[in-house]
């Protein structure tokens, strides 16, 4: 079994520490702070949503293709409650209340179904805010895989 220097090996903490690192000094980081070119491959399993204001619900605004298959029905621009119960993106999103709330990261595991396929998942969500007052968008990020049926 090969060893891991260096680098995290789980998607969820790596993450957590680019959004505390993109803090400098803040609450948390806005959205122009999140840069794909610096997430590399964890970016396909990344998404950020828009929070509107009272009246408007929260959109994705990205979504990577492994968390959201290409072949699926388009997320982006769409309401984050459309998203299919039996979905990856689903359970990602679904402590959006809490993160708003409290104003802080949240991470959760579990199982899922999504496709078909049974899946144990691990995902984090966490605050973006263009004031570093107010939350306004959601950088968000999971990965899974399948559950072997014995």
């Amino acid at each position: 079994m090969a060893e891991y220097k260096g680098i995290e090996r789980r998607l969820v903490f790596r993450l957590l520490d680019y959004w505390e690192k993109k803090k400098d000094g803040r609450k948390m980081p806005s959205l122009d702070d999140i840069k794909a070119s610096e997430l590399g491959d964890d970016w396909d399993w990344c998404f950020l949503i828009l929070l509107g204001d009272e009246d408007e619900s929260a959109t994705f605004h990205y979504i990577g293709s492994l968390i959201w298959p290409n072949d699926r029905s388009p997320l982006v621009g769409k309401e984050v409650s459309a998203s299919p119960d039996e979905s990856l993106v689903k359970q990602a999103t679904r402590f959006m209340p809490r993160v708003l709330e409290l104003g802080v990261p949240v991470s959760v595991g579990g199982e899922c179904s999504d496709g078909g396929d049974k899946l144990l998942y691990r995902s984090t969500l966490m605050p973006l805010s263009s004031d570093d007052e107010f939350v306004d968008a959601l950088f968000g990020g999971a990965n899974c895989r399948k559950v072997m049926n014995k």
